[in-house]
């Protein structure tokens, strides 16, 4: 009876210390698509580019040099730069009002064709 007491304490001994030593838990878990690009959005993996998101607003031919004015605080809606006019374009998805607060970052540039008179001053960005 002694013999099974002993075994039975070291297996319990050896199950406390096996999760002791394990990995201590994440705090947030990491969602799938940022795991890998260090929890930037995939369209923003790329620095320097135009994000997918965004780049679908200008139709099915991206311009090579893609202008757009945003809001210094709304990101649900973006100017665009399109034949030489200002487009606005708004009703932007989750992923894109992501792709917009990581473009204001960018340095702002002058565009070839005044921004439009949004009551603001907008930030303008050129993508190259």
């Amino acid at each position: 009876m002694r013999s099974l007491r002993t075994v039975v304490a070291v297996a319990l001994a050896l199950g406390v210390a096996g999760v002791a030593l394990g990995d201590p838990p994440q705090d947030k878990p990491v969602p799938p698509g940022l795991a890998k690009k260090g929890g930037v959005p995939p369209g923003l993996a790329k620095k320097g580019g135009l994000p997918p998101g965004l780049a679908k607003r200008f139709g099915e031919e991206v311009p090579e040099k893609a202008w757009i004015a945003f809001h210094p605080s709304r990101d649900d809606g973006a100017w665009f730069l399109i034949d030489g006019q200002w487009t606005l374009m708004t009703g932007f998805s989750v992923e894109v009002k992501a792709e917009v607060r990581e473009a204001r970052k960018r340095p702002a540039a002058v565009p070839p064709v005044p921004p439009p008179n949004a009551g603001v001053t907008l930030h303008v960005v050129l993508f190259e």
